[in-house]
């Protein structure tokens, strides 16, 4: 890491070209070039790009000084919070005080004395829509399961968040919308073309996604207030919710909490999940050892008291997170700040290059290799900066979702080969896809027999 010592205007970095800067390369494979950045020009570089530069930083101990940083001298939403005006603003787009309140509304619901109330609800979805695969067992077809896994998780989490249903056709739009949102998030960060703006009849654009989530989100706040349930969910909580004043969440933040918790509950499993699986398939020595894990449930659909008996499952997504990595985690600079012997100008985008950091050779050795004992090894684990893995961030604006998400994983792993072996096409390969969160590019291809 480099010594801290009296301040140069800009970290090292590519020249890039006039007006675009790194644009094109950036785009054009956001991971590696992150990656061959960090290599070339050590632990803080800078990424030119229209308009403004970029600064990434590579050492998890950098990382952590404007991750963790509590004062809100770094902020998610950064300038943008203005617009929270008009679209709503969910926790994530909060800062402050503001930001603490609401997130301590959410927090009883992500408790592990919740996640094991609601784990037999998440359970028993996966399994009633995993069964609906038997028809492709055995038959030779092809099933893209990224996309199969969506439909699984996405009605799991409404009915155990929300105690409420969604027919089909809903579950089908919802999954385009969240999309379609990520993939403006991705344009907004100059790393992915801007996607369809005008709502043409018979194409999905923008306007059509944001108007028909955002809709989905009223009717479920409708739903409730006509129809409440004995049990309290977080729907209930927010309804209920109130600020320190005495003052209620608005209508207008409501929506956009639900569609935020929408997204990040089902679709970052969706992506780290497909990494793991793509991953897991080509490593039978890693995939034996979990049969033998699952094996030992007996067949028992999986409940939140046998999460510690699938620390290998529960590792084996970790290593495919790792793998799976992100292009940056970014926070705006609120301030001219200092950030290791460099100046940050107020309001640059500074972020944490995931795929570069999660595959250092400083803190995994042959790092681009499918190895999950890299997080049952405690000696391996300990050896390790604390923000060298960081899939769900850190700091103020750590996911609240965590513990949810390896429940997901976890349960979902136990369900499908309980019931399932899955089979990649020969020759595939998995590859990025950043679409503001890191997909399987082009879907997950298997064939699928009875276990």
């Amino acid at each position: 890491m480099r010594g801290v010592g009296r301040p140069t205007p800009l970290p090292p970095g590519p020249k890039g070209l006039p007006v675009f800067g790194s644009l094109f390369e950036l785009r054009r494979n956001p991971f590696e070039y992150m990656r061959r950045n960090a290599t070339e020009y050590g632990d803080i570089f800078r990424v030119p790009l229209p308009f403004m530069d970029m600064i990434a930083v590579t050492h998890p101990d950098l990382v952590s000084a404007f991750m963790d940083e509590p004062t809100g001298r770094y902020s998610m939403a950064g300038p943008g919070r203005w617009a929270t005006q008009i679209v709503g603003a969910a926790v994530p787009m909060l800062e402050g005080e503001k930001f603490r309140q609401r997130r301590k509304m959410l927090l009883p619901m992500f408790s592990r004395r919740h996640l094991a109330r609601i784990g037999d609800v998440i359970a028993d979805e996966f399994v009633k829509r995993v069964d609906l695969w038997s028809g492709w067992a055995d038959s030779g077809q092809v099933v893209d399961l990224q996309h199969e896994i969506a439909k699984v998780t996405l009605p799991a989490f409404l009915r155990a968040m929300f105690s409420s249903s969604i027919s089909e056709d809903e579950i089908r739009n919802t999954d385009i919308d969240i999309r379609m949102g990520m993939a403006l998030a991705g344009a907004a960060s100059m790393m992915m073309p801007i996607p369809p703006l005008f709502p043409w009849p018979g194409r999905q654009s923008v306007p059509r996604s944001v108007a028909r989530i955002y809709m989905l989100a009223r009717r479920l706040i409708r739903r409730r207030r006509e129809s409440p349930v004995d049990t309290k969910d977080l729907l209930d909580i927010l309804l209920d919710a109130r600020y320190e004043d005495g003052s209620p969440i608005s209508e207008r933040d409501l929506a956009m909490e639900l569609i935020i918790l929408i997204g990040g509950g089902y679709e970052t499993v969706v992506a780290s999940l497909s990494w793991t699986l793509a991953l897991l398939l080509a490593h039978p020595e890693h995939l034996a050892k979990l049969y033998d894990e699952i094996d030992s449930l007996g067949g028992a659909v999986p409940t939140a008291e046998d999460l510690p008996r699938l620390p290998w499952a529960k590792a084996c997504f970790d290593e495919g997170q790792r793998l799976q990595g992100h292009p940056i985690n970014p926070r705006f600079s609120m301030a001219d700040n200092e950030l290791g012997g460099y100046v940050v100008p107020k309001f640059t985008v500074v972020g944490a290059p995931m795929y570069a950091i999660h595959r250092d050779p400083r803190w995994w050795p042959n790092p681009d290799v499918y190895d999950p004992t890299r997080f049952t090894d405690e000696l391996l684990t300990r050896a390790r900066p604390r923000l060298a893995f960081m899939p769900f961030g850190s700091g103020p604006h750590h996911c609240v979702g965590t513990g949810l998400a390896y429940m997901n994983a976890q349960f979902l792993l136990t369900v499908i080969f309980q019931r399932y072996r899955l089979h990649l096409q020969r020759g595939w390969s998995p590859q990025h896809k950043f679409s503001f969160s890191v997909t399987v590019d082009g879907g997950l291809p298997v064939n699928l027999s009875r276990a």
